[in-house]
């Protein structure tokens, strides 16, 4: 883990230095609108341009309202090295269950990383944090700094570029956004297979080698504060911060690096990061203490409601879907098996067949002659401990003949079972009398 220091370093002041000379992409001729607000399924990609625009009654001239996917908008370099400010304007569409996977952006193409962003409201807001430019400096030092601009389908939102280079910039709307179908199921997999999961030792180990490859920095500074018995609001604070910088740098430019000038750095520091963690993993063990799986267990499902309220931009509906799982999770299981038992008993009626007599009689000469089968396969076996089960039986012999094929039943035991069950019938039999009779009977029993 101690390499992943110079490593990320090495890639942050590299990855600084390089300029992108990708030009911008010429756009398509030919699109189909997904946009709900669209009446049109087939339109024509437009470039749109400057429209008057008066908000608390000012006047803002270049705004470009885009609400249509595919529209875009094209700026050259300007000649006098002025950075202007262009503000584009999203309207939203009404909130709608068949959006719940939607998703909007404007996606800018700039050569170089030399511009400055600000997202609002409205334009009023952008205009207002254009002008207080005195901390543009730092949100240009910002790692998580994108061309890639999210936007809620649901919410007027207005972004505002600030440079002096020339750029394309396009809106994006996507009626199913399948990232955020995965995040959502991802989340609900993880709720409900989390009392598995926090018990599983292939999970823990797994887990555990993960977070040493993503957060070994953050964990190599945490172990430099307890060997040195460092404060929080020490030199260790500004240790935290950087390794954070560095970790989100990493994260948003993982791509820049995956290169073939950086290639072999990373696969060497998942080599040794990954081998570090999972000695320490193993030298620690899985968790046995079952409050501490429980905190685990509950962690988890807490992530993964978290990632499903997080997955849509429809918030009604997602908060509405996790407070449904939380809510199903926390009835006890006896209840849900008690009713879903009342549910079946009542609209799903199983079509019992009753047997005959015959059906009866055939079906228990058929069973009983399998199991016996069966019984005699099973002892012998050496799984049915042949020698131990001759040492509790009566008759050993009679044993051995059974496995030989010899009947269960000797013919002693079927005439005593046959005049048994003859003499039963005789006496459960029910006296027929004819009505003089009954009489007959009725008085003798008047005279004793």
């Amino acid at each position: 883990m101690i390499i992943l220091i110079p490593f990320l370093v090495s890639l942050h002041f590299g990855h600084s230095a390089e300029v992108t000379s990708a030009q911008p992409s010429p756009a398509k001729t030919d699109i189909k609108s997904e946009n709900p607000g669209d009446k049109n399924d087939t339109l024509r990609t437009s470039q749109v341009f400057p429209t008057p625009w008066v908000e608390d009654g000012v006047s803002h001239p270049d705004v470009y309202k885009m609400g249509v996917k595919g529209q875009y908008a094209t700026f050259n370099a300007s000649t006098d090295q002025y950075e202007h400010l262009s503000i584009f304007c999203y309207p939203s569409v009404p909130l709608s269950i068949s959006l719940f996977w939607s998703s909007a952006s404007l996606k800018m193409d700039l050569p170089s990383n030399n511009y400055n962003v600000y997202l609002g409201p409205n334009v009023t807001t952008v205009v207002s944090l254009a002008q207080a430019s005195e901390s543009a400096w730092f949100y240009s030092q910002l790692p998580w700094r994108s061309k890639e601009f999210k936007l809620s389908p649901f919410e007027d939102t207005c972004i505002g570029v600030q440079t002096s280079e020339g750029y394309t910039i396009t809106l994006q709307w996507k009626h199913v956004n399948y990232m955020m179908v995965a995040v959502t199921m991802t989340g609900l997999a993880i709720f409900w297979m989390a009392p598995t999961l926090c018990r599983n030792t292939f999970f823990h180990y797994t887990t555990g080698i993960s977070l040493g490859l993503l957060m070994s920095i953050v964990l190599l500074t945490y172990l430099a504060q307890r060997r040195f018995k460092q404060s929080l609001f020490s030199w260790v604070g500004m240790a935290y911060s950087l390794s954070v910088y560095l970790l989100t740098r990493t994260w948003f430019n993982i791509k820049e690096y995956m290169t073939e000038q950086y290639f072999p750095l990373v696969v060497g520091y998942v080599l040794v990061a990954g081998i570090i963690s999972f000695a320490v993993v193993y030298r620690m063990g899985p968790p046995s203490n079952p409050r501490t799986i429980n905190l685990i267990q509950w962690s988890m499902q807490f992530v993964s409601l978290v990632m499903v309220v997080m997955s849509s931009y429809h918030q009604p509906a997602s908060l509405l879907l996790s407070l449904t799982i939380l809510l199903w999770s926390a009835i006890p299981a006896s209840l849900k098996s008690g009713v879903n038992t009342q549910i079946r008993k009542r609209f799903f009626k199983p079509q019992v067949k009753l047997l005959s007599e015959d059906e009866y009689n055939t079906q228990a000469h058929e069973e009983t002659k399998k199991a016996l089968e069966q019984l005699k396969s099973f002892c012998r076996s050496p799984d049915s401990k042949p020698w131990q089960t001759v040492t509790r039986l009566r008759s050993p012999g009679r044993f051995a003949e059974f496995i030989e094929g010899s009947p269960h039943l000797t013919e002693a035991e079927v005439m005593e079972y046959s005049h048994w069950d003859y003499n039963t019938d005789d006496e459960d039999g029910d006296d027929i009398y004819t009505d003089d009779e009954e009489a007959d009977a009725a008085s003798d029993d008047n005279r004793d």
